[in-house]
């Protein structure tokens, strides 16, 4: 059996996490761009938080910051040559929130288990300190969109309310494939165990017995006085 070694182990495990928060990145970053297309929110962090399921503390800080530099990157280009230090603020802010928000949930799935709802209220907090703490608007915004119904929900629920929704709705479809995916694997696994299934009528073999297998010879029981 082939070890990898720990470099190559780091290098997979980073690429893994790239591909990961980096996916989730790009719809954001789609959405921040080209609000019509919100409806990709409700797909949007379901690759962030698969990964953040199965990976340590560490690898969560390290999801949190990739997800970070990568929507800082896309979504706010222009302002690099512009107003660079305002860049540098909404990076930063960026990481931390979201390696903050990735360690929470990491931290909750292994004592207590995934919760949708406690992930989704969990995300409000870190949301709340985007918009007022910083010089980022709601991740979730729908300000371009030219849903009605959707700015009338905003404006009726607010817009922590729709970012609740949405995180929920993120979480319980990881759950959903989670499940269908672990229902495929236990199938499969049963259905070529039966095919491994053997009945045989008669599995002794005879020159293997021993010899107490075998009646030893007998007299006729003795009379009296013979």
């Amino acid at each position: 059996m082939r070890v990898n070694p720990p470099e190559e182990d780091k290098s997979l495990r980073f690429t893994e996490d790239f591909i990961c928060a980096g996916s989730s990145a790009l719809i954001l970053s789609l959405i921040h761009l080209y609000p019509d297309y919100w409806f990709l929110s409700i797909f949007a962090l379901l690759p962030f938080l698969w990964r953040l399921t199965s990976t340590n503390l560490s690898g969560s800080i390290i999801l949190g910051t990739i997800l970070g530099n990568c929507y800082a990157f896309v979504a706010f280009t222009d302002q690099i040559l512009i107003s660079p230090w305002i860049f540098l603020l909404k990076l930063f802010s960026l990481c931390i929130i979201f390696s903050a928000f990735g360690v929470a949930v990491n931290r909750i799935n292994r004592y207590t288990g995934f919760n949708p709802i406690f992930i989704a209220a969990l995300w409000l907090p870190f949301e709340y300190a985007l918009c007022n703490y910083t010089h980022l608007e709601n991740i979730f915004t729908f300000s371009g969109t030219d849903s009605t119904f959707l700015i009338r929900i905003s404006s009726l629920l607010g817009i922590l309310m729709v970012s609740f929704v949405i995180v929920l709705i993120n979480s319980l479809i990881l759950i959903a494939i989670r499940r269908a995916v672990q229902a495929f694997c236990s199938e499969t696994k049963f259905s070529l165990e039966d095919k491994k299934i053997s009945y045989p009528f008669f599995k002794e073999v005879i020159l293997q017995k021993l010899c107490y297998y075998y009646p030893m010879r007998r007299t006729p029981p003795k009379r009296n006085g013979f």
